[in-house]
């Protein structure tokens, strides 16, 4: 018996990485998982959804710019479609553009804080009420150990968007409780993957996570697989006490 049996989960961003990671960990625990991602990453949703396949899974991708309120009205009304329900939303799709103030123009600034901070108010908009129609659940909130302590490697909008996800999950821990909606957040530290490789190059990538690791007490840097537990404890029954909480996850980064 798998620990989300029954369980309709949503993923945005769900095509790489954390998300990819998560989505396969959901199915496994016996979720039937619905895939996020923007139409230029159909062939990582593809390889996501084969993934879970392949394990005995069910699961489903879904086209979705989170930074549009039209998909949100349309994939949730899919995801119910479908699947009769929706029981975990979890808020994972984000970007990061490492500029220093002075070089981050006003673009970049809105871009970051729509896709961060704009996409997890509209997903609390429209799949906060499908979960109450399913009879309560949860919403998990991608935020960032940057959202809780300031970075100096050019993270202005990062830090930004990710300390406003600390804001605007308490707020709607607190109005989904008469309707047993738990919203969480969870703040990772330095996360290892292909992206950092791809925005900040080989030998940037090499460089910044030497100084990274001099920073985080356990001397190391994550990979997905140390955020997915988290991930399945709050999507789970077992969090069922749980809601409007900070679940770090960097190291000891934070208080360093």
């Amino acid at each position: 018996m798998g620990r989300l049996d029954g369980k309709v989960a949503m993923i945005t961003g769900a095509t790489s990485g954390i998300g990819r990671a998560t989505a396969i960990a959901f199915a496994r625990e016996g979720a039937k998982v619905v895939v996020g991602g923007l139409p230029a990453e159909t062939k990582g949703g593809g390889i996501t959804v084969s993934a879970i396949e392949q394990q005995g899974g069910e699961a489903t991708f879904v086209t979705q710019d989170v930074r549009n309120e039209d998909d949100w009205r349309r994939v949730i009304a899919a995801v119910v479609e479908r699947y009769g329900r929706l029981d975990v939303l979890y808020n994972n799709a984000g970007e990061a553009i490492m500029k220093p103030i002075e070089q981050l123009t006003v673009e970049h600034f809105y871009f970051q804080m729509q896709t961060n901070l704009e996409g997890v108010f509209l997903g609390l908009k429209h799949g906060v009420p499908a979960i109450e129609r399913s009879g309560g659940g949860s919403v998990i909130n991608m935020s960032s150990a940057t959202g809780l302590k300031g970075s100096a490697n050019g993270t202005t909008s990062y830090c930004a968007s990710k300390g406003g996800i600390t804001g605007i999950t308490k707020v709607a821990a607190l109005e989904g409780r008469a309707s047993k909606v738990r919203v969480n957040s969870v703040h990772p530290g330095i996360i290892w993957g292909p992206g950092m490789i791809e925005s900040l190059g080989p030998d940037g990538a090499a460089k910044f996570r030497e100084r990274m690791l001099a920073k985080v007490p356990l001397h190391r840097v994550g990979d997905p697989t140390d955020i997915v537990q988290i991930m399945l404890f709050l999507a789970s029954d077992e969090s069922r006490h749980v809601t409007g909480a900070e679940f770090i996850i960097d190291g000891g980064y934070v208080i360093a």
